[in-house]
């Protein structure tokens, strides 16, 4: 309905525009057109109609937020539409979306964002968003909060294990004991998959109630995360109950980590 309010109203202020042209080649008086009853009407309504399908268009990008599915879209660009709807600007942004079970895909979302939260959404910036059930190319903000935090977290998980995680250390890291670990040594073991760097550590593990082992086990780190694991350094770590040799590296995870397992 917007494209349709749109076309009548570019055909309308486009042919209210020419019109004095065609009068001056026609009759060489370029005034009878625009002095005429209908000039200004037409002007004005087809201004109007593209006023109004600007608002009607950004209504229902808005209201498929109440209906969308969870994902996550990473900015890749970003810039002002030029439209304002109550003082608000209107932006359109470039996304690279990414849902659970499905394969990354890009995008585009049109919508309004408050000058007081401009700053937020930049290139690079992670934001959660919901889309449509009919068309995941339709997107919206999740205003609503339909992205939880066990939503992130799922699909965080799914996006390590394409990065190479064995599943098994995911569920540790999500049910295992949570425990400190002194790095006692640090062995490069060349390059693993996806460009992470293969590692071999040797860790003192303590243990809720204080207890003590070592534990001797090869990760793939991604690069920017190796000056969080260097020898004599203290991090969280995950083992499983069971076997206390299966264990899990809690990283602090930096937001172009995050960029680059969603971008993926």
């Amino acid at each position: 309905m917007s494209r349709f309010f749109r076309v009548i109203g570019l055909l309308m202020v486009f042919g209210t525009g020419f019109s004095p042209f065609i009068a001056q080649w026609l009759w060489d008086d370029p005034f009878m057109v625009m002095q005429a009853w209908w000039f200004k009407p037409i002007l004005f309504g087809g201004i109007g109609l593209l006023v109004i399908s600007s608002i009607f268009g950004t209504s229902l990008g808005q209201r498929k937020i109440k209906s969308g599915l969870p994902a996550v879209g990473v900015i890749q660009s970003i810039q002002q539409t030029g439209t304002y709807i109550n003082e608000q600007p209107e932006v359109k942004m470039m996304l690279k979306v990414s849902r659970q079970g499905r394969e990354t895909y890009d995008t585009e979302l049109r919508t309004i964002v408050p000058l007081t939260s401009l700053s937020q959404f930049q290139p690079g910036a992670i934001i959660p968003i919901v889309v449509s059930e009919k068309d995941e190319r339709k997107v919206g903000l999740d205003q609503h909060g339909t992205v939880s935090q066990e939503h992130m977290q799922q699909l965080l998980n799914e996006k390590m294990m394409q990065q190479g995680i064995a599943p098994e250390m995911v569920d540790i890291a999500r049910t295992g004991e949570k425990g400190l670990a002194k790095i006692l040594d640090v062995t490069p073991m060349g390059s693993g998959q996806n460009g992470n760097i293969k590692l071999q550590l040797k860790l003192s593990i303590t243990k809720p109630n204080g207890e003590t082992f070592e534990v001797i086990t090869q990760k793939e780190i991604l690069p920017s995360a190796m000056s969080q694991v260097q020898q004599g350094h203290i991090i969280n770590v995950f083992y499983s109950p069971q076997d206390p040799s299966k264990v899990a590296l809690a990283l602090q995870v930096q937001e172009q980590q995050l960029n680059h397992l969603f971008s993926s």
